[in-house]
C-alpha cells in the first residue's frame, strides 16, 4: 500500500501514473521518486560492490513498479556503518527531509548501519516523519507491510551482533600470530618489519602473503638513541629536542602525518618499552560510542595483557637504566606542571623554576642575591648580563649587573685551579674515591641478595592476586593493590638488572690515572656549557652561589663578589655515573676536603695583570730596562709594577743591587771590557804584553785586566796570574809595534783555548 498522508515539505504527493519503463516492459509510476542507498565498509573491498547493491536495488524497484533516479542514488565508500556521520548517508536524510524521496531501496539493513541504536531510528524517521517507504532487498523488509518494525528490530541486532564475533575474530588471528613471534602491525619508529622465506605456505587465501617479523631500522635507530642521549644525559628540554629534530631534518615513522616533530610525540616515545627489548601488546582496547560511532581507546586489566608481552633483546636500543632515568624526568616533568595547566591540558606560563630544570647557559638559575635571597636573571642585550630582579621592585639594593661571560670565565678558571691542577685536591679526591669504591664493593652482594628477595616477593604476592581473580573474586580494591605491585615489581626489576650488570662488569679499584682522567673529562664537560655542564656545575658548588655587591668609596660602579664551596664529596656525587654502584644514597660518599672560594667579578685593574706579566719577565732574570722595552712602559713603572706584585702577595721586595750582582748580564749593552775580549784574547794567547795591548786598543791597562779576568771565569777557566806569565815570556820589554805584528802565532791562539790556559 503506497502511503498517502503529508509529507514533511507540507504538500501531498502527485497523483500516480503508469507509464512505460525505456529499460523494459514493465510500466512504473513517474509520480513516485525512489532513491537507493549503497556502502561498503572497507578499503579492500573494488567500487564493484556498491554497484552490485545499486542493481539488486534496481531490479527489485522494477518488479515494484518504481524508477530509482539517478539523482536519488547514494553511495558511502569505504566507511564504516558504525559511524553515524556519513556523507551519502546526510543527503539521503537531506533528500528525505525535503520530500524528494518517496521510497527507499538498500540491499541490507546493514548498509544502513551495523549499530541498533542508529538503524532503528534512522528507519523510523524516515517512515513515520518523512513519509518514506523503505524496503531492504535481503532482509525482506517493507514499511508498508504489516510487523516489518519486528523483523527490523531482529535484523538490526543480527547485524550489530555481527561487528562483536569479527572483533573476536580479528583478535584470535592477531593473537595467534603474536604468540608464533611475527609481526602484528604494532611496530614503532626505530624497527621495520622483513618478511621470513616461505611463511606463505599454509596461508588462506588466493594471494597469500608471507609472516614478518620486526628488524631494527639503523637510520631511525640512530636517531632514537639520539633522543635518550639529549634528553638523558644532556638533560635538553622537550621543546630543545623537537627543535633540533626539525632543524636536521630527522626522519619520522611511516605512519606520520606530518614531516615535522611536536614535543608532544617525545613522551610517547621515550616510555616506549619496545626501545629496551620488551614488547607489550593489547594494553589498550577500542571503545566504540554505539550512538556516534567514533572510537576512543581505553586500557585493559594488566592480567589480561601479561601473556601478550614479548621479549625481543636481539631488537633492544637503550638499556634499563636510561630508559628508567627518562622516565623518572618525565615524571617530574608532570609532577612540576601539573598544578599549572589548564582545563584543556595547555599550561598556564611558565614556572619560576623552569630555568633551574632546564638551564639555558651555564649559570642559568645559579647566581643568587645575599641581599634579598633572588635568582639573579639574564638581561641586557642579547642576555649578556645577569641582575637582581627585587632591583626594579625596590625591594632590593643591589644594582650592579654581572657580566655573564665574565663570570663563567671567573668560575671555570677558579675551580679549574683547583680540581685539575692543586695536586692537594687530586690526592683528596683519589683518597675518597677509592674508600668510596671499597664501601660500595663491600655493600654490592647484600644490596644484590636483598633486591632479588625482594622481587620474588612482590612477584609471589601477584601471583595471589591472579589467583584471587581467576577463582571469581570480585573486589574494587584488587584492582589497585596489582596496580601497585606491578609498579614495584617493575622497579625492582630495573634495580635488581642494574646491579647485575655492575656485579658482572665490576671495576678494578680506581687508580690515580683514572681518577685524573674522570676529572679531565668533567673540565672538558664544563667547558661545553650544556645543559649536563649547568647541572653539574649547580651539584659542585652546593646549589647556588651567592653574590653581594661591594661599594668602593669615591666610585660610581661597583662589582659583586661571589662565594660557593666545593668538597670532595661534590665531585665524586659527579663522578658516580662513571663508577657502577648499587647504593641509592649518595650520601655514603665521604667528604674530607672542602674550600670557600671567593670571587671578585671584575675585570682586574690594568696594574694587576702588568705586575704578573712583569714578574714573569723578572724571574727570568731580565734587567729592568728590557722588562720595560717588553711591557712597552717607562723603566721607572717596571720598579712600580714589581713592588705593587711583591705588596699584593705580602712579600717583601728583593733589594736591587743585590739582584743586579747575580745575573748573568747587569747592562743592557755589554761593557768595554766584555765588549774586547775577543781582540784581547787573540793578542794575549800570542804573548803581547798587557801594556802593549792596552796601548793598541786605546784602553788603559785595568781594563785589560778586567777583560782577562771575565773571559776565564765565564769559561771556568782559572785565571792566570800576571808575573808569572811574564817571567814566561821570551820578550819582557815592549818591542817596537811592526816586530810584534810579524811574530807567527803561537799554536794556542790558533786552536783557540782549551781547560786550562797555558803561558808560553
Amino acid at each position: 500500500m503506497i502511503s498517502t498522508s503529508i509529507s514533511a515539505a507540507g504538500s501531498t504527493p502527485p497523483s500516480r501514473r503508469r507509464e512505460a519503463d525505456p529499460a523494459g516492459d514493465s510500466p512504473f509510476d513517474s509520480a513516485i521518486r525512489a532513491g537507493s542507498y549503497a556502502r561498503f565498509s572497507s578499503s579492500l573491498q573494488s567500487e564493484k560492490s556498491n554497484a552490485d547493491q545499486q542493481r539488486e536495488c534496481r531490479e527489485m524497484a522494477q518488479r515494484n513498479g518504481h524508477r530509482i533516479l539517478p539523482e536519488l542514488e547514494f553511495v558511502d565508500e569505504a566507511v564504516s556503518g558504525t559511524k553515524r556521520e556519513r556523507t551519502g548517508l546526510n543527503a539521503l536524510l537531506a533528500a528525505a527531509e525535503n520530500g524528494e524521496l518517496h521510497v527507499l531501496y538498500f540491499h541490507s539493513l546493514s548498509r544502513l548501519s551495523r549499530e541498533s541504536v542508529i538503524t532503528l531510528p534512522l528507519l523510523k524517521s524516515l517512515v513515520h516523519k518523512h513519509d518514506v517507504r523503505v524496503i531492504s532487498v535481503t532482509d525482506n523488509i517493507d514499511s508498508d507491510k504489516t510487523g516489518w518494525e519486528l523483523i527490523a528490530h531482529l535484523m538490526a541486532i543480527v547485524h550489530e551482533h555481527y561487528i562483536t564475533d569479527l572483533a573476536a575474530n580479528v583478535l584470535r588471528g592477531q593473537e595467534g600470530t603474536l604468540l608464533e613471534g611475527f609481526s602484528v602491525g604494532d611496530g614503532c619508529f626505530g624497527y621495520t618489519s622483513a618478511p621470513v622465506a616461505e611463511s606463505e605456505t599454509g596461508r588462506r587465501g588466493r594471494n597469500a602473503k608471507p609472516h614478518k617479523i620486526y628488524v631494527i631500522d639503523p637510520d631511525h635507530a640512530a636517531w632514537v638513541k639520539q633522543i635518550f642521549h639529549w634528553f638523558v644525559v644532556e638533560r635538553r628540554s622537550l621543546r630543545w629536542i623537537t627543535r633540533e629534530l626539525n632543524r636536521l631534518g630527522a626522519p619520522k615513522d611511516h605512519r606520520a602525518t606530518t614531516d615535522s616533530w611536536r614535543h608532544q610525540y617525545l613522551p610517547r616515545l621515550l616510555r616506549n618499552r619496545k626501545y629496551t627489548g620488551q614488547w607489550p601488546w593489547g594494553e589498550k582496547r577500542n571503545v566504540r560510542d554505539p550512538l556516534t560511532g567514533k572510537v576512543s581507546q581505553k586500557d585493559r586489566k594488566p592480567e589480561e595483557c601479561e601473556s601478550w608481552v614479548r621479549d625481543f633483546p636481539h631488537l633492544r636500543l637503550i638499556d634499563d637504566a636510561t630508559f628508567a632515568e627518562a622516565d623518572q624526568l618525565l615524571m617530574e616533568n608532570e609532577k612540576r606542571y601539573k598544578g599549572h595547566r589548564k582545563a584543556k591540558g595547555t599550561l598556564r606560563g611558565a614556572k619560576s623554576r623552569a630555568a633551574h630544570q632546564h638551564p639555558r647557559h651555564l649559570l642559568s638559575g645559579l647566581i643568587r642575591c645575599r641581599e634579598c635571597g633572588s635568582t639573579l636573571n639574564v638581561g641586557g642585550s642579547g642576555g649578556k648580563y645577569l641582575f637582581c630582579p627585587s632591583y626594579a621592585q625596590g625591594n632590593c639594593t643591589c644594582k650592579t649587573q654581572l657580566r655573564r661571560d665574565l663570570a663563567e670565565r671567573m668560575i671555570l678558571d677558579e675551580i679549574g685551579r683547583r680540581i685539575l691542577r692543586d695536586p692537594i685536591w687530586r690526592e683528596a679526591v683519589l683518597d675518597a674515591t677509592r674508600r668510596y669504591w671499597r664501601q660500595q664493593e663491600a655493600q654490592l652482594p647484600s644490596e644484590l641478595a636483598a633486591a632479588t628477595k625482594a622481587l620474588a616477593d612482590v612477584e609471589r604476592r601477584i601471583a595471589n592476586l591472579v589467583n584471587f581473580v581467576e577463582n571469581g573474586t570480585e573486589a574494587p580494591e584488587l584492582a589497585a593493590q596489582f596496580r601497585k605491585r606491578r609498579a614495584e615489581r617493575k622497579q625492582l626489576a630495573a634495580r635488581v638488572e642494574r646491579l647485575r650488570r655492575t656485579n658482572d662488569d665490576r671495576r678494578p679499584e680506581p687508580t690515580e690515572a683514572w681518577v685524573n682522567e674522570q676529572l679531565d673529562n668533567l673540565g672538558k664537560a664544563f667547558a661545553e656549557k650544556t645543559p649536563a655542564a649547568a647541572h653539574a656545575l649547580r651539584d659542585l658548588v652546593g646549589g647556588a652561589i651567592v653574590v653581594t655587591e661591594i661599594r668602593q668609596p669615591g666610585r660610581k660602579r661597583h662589582y659583586l663578589r661571589g662565594r660557593f664551596t666545593i668538597t670532595t664529596k661534590a665531585l665524586i656525587a659527579g663522578l658516580v655515573g662513571n663508577i657502577d654502584t648499587g647504593a641509592e644514597d649518595s650520601q655514603s660518599v665521604p667528604s674530607d676536603v672542602a674550600e670557600e672560594i671567593v670571587i671578585d667579578f671584575r675585570e682586574p685593574p690594568e696594574i694587576d695583570a702588568l705586575s704578573v706579566r712583569a714578574k714573569e719577565l723578572y724571574d727570568e732574570g731580565l734587567l729592568s730596562v728590557q722588562i720595560a722595552k717588553e711591557l712597552g712602559r717607562a723603566p721607572s713603572y717596571v720598579t712600580k709594577l714589581a713592588k705593587h706584585w711583591f705588596a699584593s702577595h705580602g712579600q717583601e721586595m728583593p733589594d736591587g743591587h743585590a739582584r743586579r750582582a747575580t745575573l748573568s748580564q747587569k747592562q743592557l749593552e755589554p761593557p768595554l771590557y766584555q765588549a774586547i775580549a775577543d781582540d784581547v784574547m787573540a793578542l794575549y794567547c800570542r804573548g803581547v804584553l798587557l801594556q802593549d795591548i792596552a796601548e793598541r786598543l786605546k784602553v788603559d791597562r785595568n781594563t785589560i785586566t778586567s777583560t782577562i779576568r771575565w773571559w776565564h771565569e765565564t769559561r771556568d777557566l782559572p785565571i792566570p796570574d800576571g808575573r808569572s806569565r811574564r817571567k814566561q815570556l821570551a820578550q819582557k820589554t815592549s818591542p817596537k809595534a811592526d816586530r810584534v805584528d810579524d811574530q807567527p802565532l803561537p799554536k794556542s791562539a790558533e786552536t783557540g783555548p782549551k781547560k786550562s790556559l797555558k803561558e808560553t
